[in-house]
């Protein structure tokens, strides 16, 4: 998919809509299936790849980096940041990995960016036999040493070789970077991030007396001025007094990480945001990145301290609707899919989703999600073949928090190509192709959709919604009472968004889009269609889009921005631990609907929808109970709201940077929410707890809610705090009995 944009403008069109669904309950007779095929193909041809294990038998504590040593043995390194370096010979039926280097009894991993966090081969491993670690050490700083092999056992390295190259006090424990890359000139190549906490606030990116927000260049082969390495003539600041002659490029983040293109040479390097933007860069000789006087092409702190020169453009960024820590990656140069050769590959360590950036020398000329949400990638690495691996944590809350966890090594291989056409059909780029209305400009559904309401609905900025599930055959869902039910190839489900020019008045309600969740023999995909003015036919959106449309709220008028997504900015919500479907499942449709005068569920059961009849009666079934119902009580109406708006993400397995489980059967005391410290980021007080019983003010789970911005909860494409949800969460939290 083309490179996410973003276009601001303003209008407003009065438009009255006729509503999608009968104002009068329809009783549906039996089970018509929907003729979905036209949207199984793909709307563009892009590179289609799936990921596999690509050593089944092995895992591996805290992965952070993956090197080949290029001496020709084919062996693959990982480095786990605990202080071990694994090997292991490029085999897929290998049974385990050997240490090759312990050095556990000298790295810091008090926090969950600390520890040993890069190794770096000679370009002449295979005759000297060195080799360069970075790793975290108490107190606070970072170091980089060269370590040799072992005269004992040449395959191993030896521990009490170590040669300390270089060592950088830092002043809190994250941003620590870790990216060590010698480059075709012979000289290494290391980032440093510039020192933690937020904000930069020792100024480090734009200042050139630190080595901390820098990319170093220097000599290890020589020795000079009292270092133990060598300062290379031609570094861009080598004689002026007021920068250090080590820097390469400056006002940088934290950059995770650097590589080299083996065929052109180019450094690129990924540098991970704060507020809202992760970035992808190309090294150039004595750059300015930047931070902290800018994030990623914008303005961040313009009272910062700006070292001389121009700022260096990111050649590509992404908001954090799409993700929030970037994972640097490789130049793809393997010969096994050529369809990507000479693409960048990175990925969002928080979302999971991977990208391949086709970069044309001057722009990144496309930049599809080559794989959405599904692995929390920690770094990329390429064996001597120039085939790409990726490491990959099993659970970032483990990471967070320091607890056992493992991941794996995944590679990349050809899926079948997608089918641009299904039956003759060519992937319809309006609403009106699709086969689900009969009439769009009037919403008239096709026989067979079947409407439907949720109990508690994902709060989506005052939008009104429509939905519709459509079933190309019947007797293949597979109902679970408390999890997600599965659905058969060829489910869609269609929701309609509505925004009301007057506030609570549907008599000026306008389409905004209709959003498509589509599963396919590739899998689930996402697909936005985009109302015209005139609300006679939507289009399908390439990209992803903001518009500003004017609102009347309590007699004056106001601004409200809205968030197209892209196809595959669907699947930040949709993900993995909810089966990628949201909204259909038990609790959600236990109700009667006004809309068919039935019980959803019994409906469903009633057209032989399920594999199986349903177990129980509905009544018997779990419910969340009705959002707004003034007779719920608040601990349902809180548990509910946080199962649908925030488990996607924080469940076991999901994205979130916690260790909290809101889904709503857990019991409190097994959420992780009460009595424990936010992960990163704080918006309340000192003291914050993420639930702290009987007072609301001091639960830093109420000002996620009440904040919009950085580390806002939900976190994605809404832009307007939920004042109903604020309130029913506070007064649930009051009620809880303080410990």
């Amino acid at each position: 998919m083309a490179r996410t944009f973003f276009l601001l403008f303003f209008f407003f069109v009065p438009l009255v809509c006729t509503s999608l669904l009968p104002a009068a309950p329809t009783r549906i007779e039996s089970f018509t299936a929907v003729d979905t095929s036209a949207l199984m193909g793909s709307p563009r041809s892009l590179p289609s790849l799936l990921v596999e294990e690509a050593f089944p038998n092995l895992k591996f504590p805290f992965p952070v980096d993956v090197k080949n040593a290029g001496d020709g043995s084919g062996r693959i390194f990982v480095v786990n940041q605990n202080g071990y370096i694994h090997v292991f010979p490029n085999r897929r039926d290998v049974k385990d990995a050997k240490i090759f280097l312990d050095v556990s009894d000298r790295v810091a991993r008090e926090h969950f960016e600390e520890g040993l966090l890069a190794v770096e081969f000679h370009p002449k491993f295979r005759d000297n036999g060195e080799f360069f670690v970075y790793y975290s050490i108490q107190p606070l700083a970072t170091r980089l040493s060269r370590f040799r092999l072992s005269k004992d056992d040449p395959g191993r390295g030896d521990p009490s070789s170590e040669e300390i190259l270089l060592q950088v006090p830092q002043p809190y424990w994250n941003h620590n970077s870790g990216s060590l890359e010698f480059g075709p000139d012979g000289y290494l190549y290391v980032g440093f991030g510039d020192g933690g906490a937020a904000n930069d606030p020792y100024d480090h990116g734009q200042n050139p007396d630190t080595l901390l927000g820098s990319i170093i260049r220097i000599d290890v082969d020589r020795q000079e001025s009292g270092k133990k390495y060598g300062i290379p003539p031609d570094n861009p600041f080598v004689g002026r007094k007021d920068v250090l002659p080590e820097t390469w490029a400056l006002g940088i983040r934290n950059p995770w990480k650097l590589c080299f293109d083996r065929e052109s040479g180019t450094l690129w390097f990924a540098d991970v945001g704060q507020n809202s933007w992760e970035e992808v860069n190309i090294v150039r000789r004595g750059g300015n990145y930047g931070w902290n006087v800018r994030e990623g092409r914008y303005p961040f702190d313009q009272e910062a301290k700006l070292f001389a020169g121009e700022f260096v453009d990111p050649v590509w960024s992404y908001d954090h609707s799409e993700g929030r820590s970037i994972t640097g990656g490789v130049v793809y140069r393997g010969k096994s899919l050529p369809e990507i050769y000479g693409w960048y590959l990175c990925a969002d360590w928080l979302s999971g989703n991977i990208w391949g950036l086709e970069y044309d020398g001057q722009r990144v000329v496309q930049s599809p999600r080559l794989v959405p949400g599904r692995y929390l990638v920690a770094a990329f690495g390429e064996d001597e073949e120039g085939e790409v691996y990726f490491a990959a944590h099993e659970e970032i809350a483990s990471i967070v928090h320091e607890k056992t966890t493992y991941g794996k090594l995944y590679r990349f291989r050809r899926a079948p190509e997608p089918k641009l056409e299904v039956a003759g059909k060519p992937f319809p780029h309006k609403l009106s192709e699709t086969g689900l209305f009969s009439s769009v400009k009037d919403m008239t559904p096709v026989s067979g959709l079947i409407p439907y309401e949720v109990n508690v609905p994902l709060w989506s900025d005052h939008a009104g919604k429509e939905r519709y599930l459509a079933l190309p055959t019947r007797g293949e869902v597979v109902f679970d009472e408390t999890g997600n039910w599965e659905f058969p190839v060829g489910t869609v489900t269609v929701k309609t968004f509505f925004l009301d020019a007057v506030r609570g008045d549907s008599k000026t309600r306008r389409r905004l889009e209709t959003r498509l969740m589509v599963l396919s023999e590739r899998g689930w995909s996402g697909y936005t269609y985009v109302w015209n003015d005139e609300q006679t036919e939507a289009t399908l959106l390439d990209g992803a889009l903001k518009k500003k449309f004017s609102v009347r709220v309590d007699d004056r008028d106001s601004e409200q921005t809205w968030t197209f997504p892209s196809g595959d900015d669907c699947m930040g919500c949709h993900t993995r631990v909810k089966n990628h479907v949201l909204g259909l499942n038990t609790r959600q449709l236990n109700r009667f609907s006004s809309l068919l005068g039935e019980n959803q569920l019994g409906l469903l059961d009633r057209l032989g929808v399920f594999t199986e009849p349903l177990p129980k009666a509905p009544e018997k079934l779990g419910a969340f109970p009705v959002w707004r119902d003034p007779t719920a009580a608040p601990d349902k109406l809180a548990r509910a709201y946080l199962d649908s708006n925030c488990s996607m993400c924080h469940s076991p397995g999901g994205p979130g940077m916690t260790v909290t489980d809101l889904r709503y059967d857990i019991a409190l005391e097994k959420t992780e929410l009460v009595g424990r410290k936010p992960a990163v980021f704080r918006l309340g007080p000192k003291d914050a707890r993420l639930i702290v019983p009987g007072d609301p003010d001091r639960s830093e789970i109420v000002h996620r809610l009440s904040n919009r911005g950085m580390a806002q909860m939900p976190p994605l494409s809404t832009a307007l705090i939920d004042e109903e949800a604020v309130r029913i969460v506070r007064a649930w939290i009051e009620g809880l009995k303080k410990e």
